[in-house]
Parts: C-alpha cells; sequence; structure tokens
C-alpha cells in the first residue's frame, strides 16, 4: 500500500533509525489498500482516525532517546526555549540552579558539550520528531485529496504539514553567526554551497527513489511549498467550524500560520518573487512587502478567530491558568488520560512548579532576572513570577504550593525552596498538584490571540513605527494600565514584550533567531545556570541546527551538505 511505502521509506531514508509511533496511523490504513475519500466518507470514524492522529502523534511521539523529556511537541517547545536561553532552571540549592532536574538540560551547554552536534541525540530529537509529524500529515493528505475535491480534512492536513515545516525552514536553515573568538573556541563558518537550504521536502507522493537521493531544498521553493499549502487550507477552511473547536485548526489558524511566515520572510532583503512548486506559482514576498502581508493575516486571524485577549484574572487563575483551553487560545493540543505518556513523560511535570511529582519545583523553571529587571511593577504578569526576595505573600494566591513547600520545609527529597524568578504560569490540571494522572491531563497552546497582535505590532513597525508603536500600546493596555513606550527602538520593544507574553511557549525562539538577536544569559546580572551563561555577538551558531548523522548517512542527497558542528564555538562566561 502507499502510505505503507512511503513510511517504510521515512524509517530507513529520512530518519535513518528505529522510530515508534502511536498505532493511530496503522489502525486508520488498512493493510493491503489505499485508504480513499469515498472509503473515509462512508465511515466518520476513519475520517476522524485519520484527523485525530495528528495532534496525536505531536503531543505524545515517543523515540526512545532515554531522556523524559520525550513527549512530541511539547518536548519541541521546551528544548527550544532552553535552546534559545529564554527558559531555565533557577532552583537554589546549588549554585546557578539545579541543572540536573532540568531534563531539558542537554541544549543549554552548548559551550562545553557536543549537544547539538550531527552526533547527537538531540538533532535528532527534532529531526526525526517533526517529519513523523509530517509523515502524519501526508498520510492524511493522501486520503483526503485522492478524489482531487477540496475538504475541510484536506485543508486541516495542509495546515499541520504546512506548521511542522515552517519549523524546520527556520530551524535548520543556517543563517550567518560567528564564533567568539576567544580562546579556546573555534571558528564557525557557514559554507556557501549551503546557505539558503533548508530541509529535504517529503510528501504523499515521494518514492523510495527519490528519499535515497533528496537533498535539501533552496529557501525560495521551501517557502513556496509552505505558503501553497496554507493557500489552499485558507480556502478549504473557509466557514468550516469543528466539532473539536480550538484542538483542530481553523482558517483563523492558517491566517495566523501565514502571519508567521511573512514575519520571517520580511527578515530577507533578497527578492523572491513568483516560485513555481508543484505545479503551482506561489508568490514569495521578502522585506517590507512580506512584512505588510504578515500585519495584513496577523489582523485576518484576530478578526477571524473570534478570540479575545486574557485577562489578569485568567491569566493568574492557578487552577486553570495555561493548562485548559482559554478565550484566546487558536490552536492547542488537549491531553486526556489516553494520551499522557506517564507521570514524567508529560510537559505538565516539567513545565509548571506546581506539579509536585513531577521535576517542576525540582529544576523549578524560571525567567532570565535582566528580563525580569525590565518588566514594569504594575505589569499583571509579574504577579506569579517569585520576586527576587522570595516573598512567599507576593506568591501565594498565584501557586497551590503550601508555604512550606514554597519554602522546602517538607520531608522527602521534593522540598528545594522556591528560588527567585522561578515563573508559575503554566499549571496543573484543575491544581492537582499530587496525583500526577489528574494533574498531567492538560492542554498546551500551540497559538494565541496574543501573538497575532504583537506580530501586527511588529511587522506594522518596520515600516511604519509610530504605528507599530500605537497597536503595541493597545495590547499593552491589557496587561499593564500605566504602560506608555517612551524609547525609540520599537521593534525590540515589541519583541521584549513578546518574549514575556509567549514565555515558555516554544515560540520566541525563532524571533531571536530571525532578528539576530544575541544571548544575554551571561550578561551583568543574569542568573542563569554554570556553564550555559552566553554573551552572543548575533544569533547564537547553534541556533542553526545541524542534520543528524544518521539520516545523512541514509540519504546521499545530504553528503557534503550540512550545518557547521556550533558546539564550543563559544565558552560560557563563568567570572
Amino acid at each position: 500500500m502507499k502510505t505503507n511505502m512511503i513510511f517504510k521509506s521515512f524509517v530507513a531514508l529520512v530518519l535513518g533509525s528505529a522510530v515508534m509511533l502511536t498505532s493511530c496511523i496503522e489502525e486508520t490504513f488498512p493493510e493491503g489498500s489505499t485508504a480513499t475519500i469515498e472509503q473515509v466518507g462512508q465511515s466518520p470514524f476513519a475520517a476522524d482516525g485519520i484527523l485525530t492522529a495528528m495532534p496525536t502523534i505531536m503531543m505524545n511521539n515517543y523515540l526512545d532517546i532515554g531522556t523524559h523529556t520525550d513527549f512530541g511537541y511539547p518536548g519541541i517547545m521546551g528544548h527550544l526555549d532552553r535552546l534559545a536561553g529564554e527558559v531555565f532552571p533557577v532552583s537554589g540549592n546549588v549554585e546557578g540552579g539545579n541543572q540536573y532536574y532540568d531534563r531539558f538540560q542537554f541544549v543549554m551547554y552548548v559551550g562545553v558539550s557536543t549537544m547539538m552536534n550531527a552526533h547527537s541525540n538531540w538533532t535528532m530529537f527534532f529531526y526525526n520528531n517533526y517529519y513523523q509529524f509530517i509523515f502524519a500529515a501526508n498520510a492524511a493528505v493522501s486520503a483526503f485529496s485522492s478524489t482531487g475535491e477540496p475538504s475541510p480534512e484536506w485543508g486541516i492536513a495542509n495546515v499541520y504539514r504546512a506548521a511542522n515545516y515552517m519549523d524546520m525552514a527556520r530551524l535548520f536553515e543556517a543563517l550567518p553567526a560567528v564564533a567568539s573568538g576567544e580562546v579556546g573556541t573555534i571558528d564557525y563558518e557557514i559554507a556557501p554551497e549551503i546557505e539558503g537550504l533548508t530541509v529535504p521536502l517529503v510528501t504523499e507522493a515521494s518514492t523510495m527513489e527519490e528519499l535515497q537521493n533528496n537533498p535539501r531544498l533552496p529557501r525560495d521553493q521551501m517557502w513556496a511549498f509552505i505558503l501553497n499549502d496554507l493557500n489552499q487550507a485558507e480556502t478549504m477552511l473557509e466557514g468550516y467550524v469543528s466539532n473539536r473547536p480550538v484542538v483542530m485548526p481553523s482558517q483563523a489558524v492558517a491566517y495566523g500560520l501565514k502571519a508567521r511566515a511573512y514575519l520571517w520572510l520580511g527578515g530577507y532583503d533578497e527578492p523572491i518573487g513568483d516560485v513555481e512548486i508543484a505545479g503551482v506559482t506561489v508568490n514569495v514576498p521578502t522585506g517590507v512587502e512580506a512584512y505588510k502581508k504578515a500585519a495584513e493575516y496577523a489582523r485576518k486571524a484576530i478578526d477571524a478567530s473570534g478570540c479575545r485577549i486574557l485577562t489578569e484574572a485568567e491569566w493568574l487563575d492557578p487552577n486553570t491558568g495555561f493548562c485548559k483551553i482559554a478565550p484566546s487560545w487558536m490552536w492547542a493540543l488537549s491531553q486526556s488520560t489516553d494520551t499522557v505518556l506517564g507521570n514524567l513523560h508529560s510537559w505538565t511535570a516539567h513545565a509548571s512548579n506546581d506539579a509536585v511529582w513531577g521535576y517542576g519545583p525540582l529544576a523549578q523553571p524560571g525567567m532570565n532576572a535582566i528580563l525580569y529587571a525590565r518588566m514594569s511593577d504594575t505589569d499583571f504578569r509579574k504577579k506569579n513570577i517569585v520576586t527576587p526576595d522570595q516573598s512567599w505573600e507576593a506568591i501565594k494566591n498565584y501557586t497551590k504550593l503550601t508555604k512550606e513547600e514554597f519554602e522546602g520545609n517538607t520531608d522527602g527529597n521534593r522540598s528545594f525552596p522556591i528560588a527567585p524568578y522561578a515563573w508559575f504560569k503554566f499549571h496543573t490540571n484543575n491544581g492537582e498538584k499530587y496525583d500526577n494522572t489528574v494533574g498531567n491531563v492538560t492542554d498546551i497552546p500551540l497559538m494565541r490571540v496574543e501573538e497575532m497582535y504583537l506580530i501586527e505590532a511588529e511587522a506594522t513597525a518596520h515600516y511604519d513605527a509610530a504605528t507599530g508603536k500605537s497597536l503595541l500600546e493597545s495590547f499593552m493596555a491589557h496587561r499593564d494600565s500605566s504602560y506608555k513606550f517612551y524609547g525609540s527602538d520599537v521593534v525590540d520593544e515589541i519583541i521584549f514584550q513578546k518574549r514575556m507574553e509567549l514565555w515558555g511557549e516554544g515560540q520566541i525562539f525563532f524571533d531571536l533567531k530571525r532578528l539576530n538577536y544575541g544571548m544575554i544569559t551571561g550578561s551583568e546580572g543574569s542568573n542563569a545556570p554554570i556553564d550555559a551563561r552566553y554573551e552572543t555577538n548575533g544569533r547564537a551558531p547553534w541556533w542553526n541546527v545541524p542534520i543528524p548523522l544518521n539520516a545523512v548517512q541514509k540519504n546521499t542527497g545530504l553528503k557534503d551538505m550540512n550545518n557547521p558542528d556550533p558546539c564550543q564555538t563559544y565558552l560560557p562566561i563563568n567570572d
């Protein structure tokens, strides 16, 4: 059967390793035949199974690489935030935080380790996960497009595929970066032949022969492919209302993904223009033209979503805050007792400082003290961040921990005092802090309407600073009633507010890489862990993730075409 052939090709040639998938794909596609749209139409259960496969695999895909953060896309979110230096353990029971209990830790120490080179499990973690998500989307495209008749289900499959290729294109393209030049570091040089390359393209039509020699797709063709998927989805999802809103992407989500795409393309100076891909001509704008499109589609997403900005009460609620689908959420992963992999193979066990059964209160995910100091004291988002003086009175209304638990005065090994700058943003299901079978069953945001407001503001600011500033101040009125921006760099201020708004949600990495921001985890006043303190000259070399060696070995099109080794290009600042 065609889908089985593609799956085997994926395992052997794209991923280059044994993988584990949930059984839903195999159950959806019967052995010995291809599931057609007619068969799906005759069986609502079959159609629902194909659609459900995509978010299910994204939510709990398991690669068996020996880490408790091996749980699909939420695991990627956690790794991206550590890679960017936006989230790190602040637990104070050892100097600089207890790195051991933050199981995302491996990507934080690139200056003294080899954890992000082509031999590493962590490059494989990104690469293999994304391609397995794409495989599920390709299988759905194959089923729902077989008659050529547009349908909302086909549009949904296109959304999932475009979203994952967009992440991969941004993650793996090698943008200009430099090594520190300090004694003990190595050079970082991007070979001319890999400039502008993304990742191999695999679709529902890919054959075994093609996968054996499948080069990295040039930037212009990859973005044309992504935009073509989203253009189709935008049309197919018009007027569609899912029986599982937010969990299944809507037309508003297609608009939102286009806003993200155009924002990224705005960072390129070189024009692209019309590109032919899969027999279709797609316009791929760059520069100001792309920024204008980003603002346009962010506004379309806002209007089509029906969502509203979270209130202070919703943001700070210790029972439902960032653990249950809320009025601002446009797209989310929604867990059930059946989809949680285990007590520690779970987003909540790592993200929530309330999850006593998990790593949260041990590692204590928190923020850079430098960014905390920049936040206004009248910004309500600051309320559920532990103050520098570790005030229980200031935090007690925003956590389910008792005072004794907060201060570390309980028996057992889960009793470290909660350190300054730990952020109680992500909570457990219904505030349950002991029973993981209840507390882990949470929802995880993939897209919120607040992001669209900030994309609209930033994209506009690139060509009209005054209007961008006005849009920012309008948004910030929902976060800080006293807010007024008096500075001159509007884009930088918008990105700062976006860092605070989307902290821990796995998105800000792409903005920092796009805008060539440097890491500040090694700057004066930082509370980052020892050996994870860096001051980079623009984007960090490890933000250009290499393709894993096992994939290179199985695909002759990748020979000598990998990103350079980014490890040990900077020494951590431990003074």
